[in-house]
């Protein structure tokens, strides 16, 4: 003879096993966008030859009840839509072999916060001109120290090693690569002045997918460089223009 309350437990294993049914497993949240500001470059990858193209990334709404740019942290795949975002903790790396073990997304997230287009289109949507050859320099200057920092990780960056032919990752000479190289040297002028500590401002996740490219995507405030690093980021305000309004401001 089955008692009350043993009738209720099966009654409610039965209705959960309805739910499941119906529901099906948790989907996940994810993330339509597109890109900008778009040129091309012919970049170098363990020796392998890419003709690639630089964007920045945006979510044309809002997500997550804010907007978003992003940057490719995956030279070697393609875009494909939509994505799904995640904690960038987890992120396993870029699709690529040999596997790269040694990356910080959060110097990718501050070389973002600091020269990327997107942070004065955050504060003021509309207002970059991503049709300009100045614009366009300046994401695909962040684009290759971005892909530079991922595949070739290292406690301190030189100008130089954008353009070393014995790195995993290097692109040839050009106005890019010069302006990418004083990104690089910023960086590791902060690194050098804050003990390694990256501090960010902005909310940052990770796209990792087996299938697409993997992008780095983040929304929020600016970064707060050290003095030590603002002889070397006034070069780059010089070379990137009129884009880096803001930063000219805060040195």
């Amino acid at each position: 003879m089955v008692r009350l309350g043993q009738l209720r437990l099966v009654l409610a294993g039965l209705l959960g096993l309805a739910v499941v049914s119906i529901t099906g497993p948790a989907m996940a949240d994810s993330m339509n966008v597109a890109y900008r500001g778009n040129s091309n470059v012919t970049v170098w990858v363990d020796g392998s030859q890419k003709n690639a193209i630089t964007a920045e990334f945006y979510t044309p709404t809002t997500y997550q009840d804010a907007l978003w740019f992003g940057y490719c942290v995956d030279p070697l795949q393609n875009f494909q839509n939509p994505i799904e975002p995640g904690n960038p903790d987890s992120w396993s790396g870029p699709e690529i072999s040999p596997a790269v073990t040694g990356y910080d997304w959060r110097e990718v997230a501050w070389l973002m916060e600091n020269y990327a287009p997107g942070v004065d289109w955050l504060s003021d949507p509309g207002s970059v001109d991503y049709g300009s050859a100045t614009v366009k320099l300046a994401i695909q200057a962040l684009q290759l120290a971005i892909w530079d920092v991922v595949l070739d990780y290292d406690t301190t960056y030189t100008a130089g090693d954008i353009t070393d032919s014995s790195s995993r990752f290097y692109t040839g000479s050009s106005e890019a690569a010069t302006l990418a190289g004083t990104y690089l040297v910023a960086l590791s002028e902060y690194k050098t002045a804050t003990g390694g500590d990256i501090q960010l401002s902005g909310e940052y996740m990770i796209n990792d997918q087996e299938d697409r490219q993997d992008l780095t995507v983040g929304t929020g405030g600016a970064g707060a460089p050290e003095p030590a690093t603002m002889l070397l980021m006034a070069s780059a305000l010089a070379l990137g223009g009129g884009v880096m309004r803001r930063r000219r401001k805060r040195a």
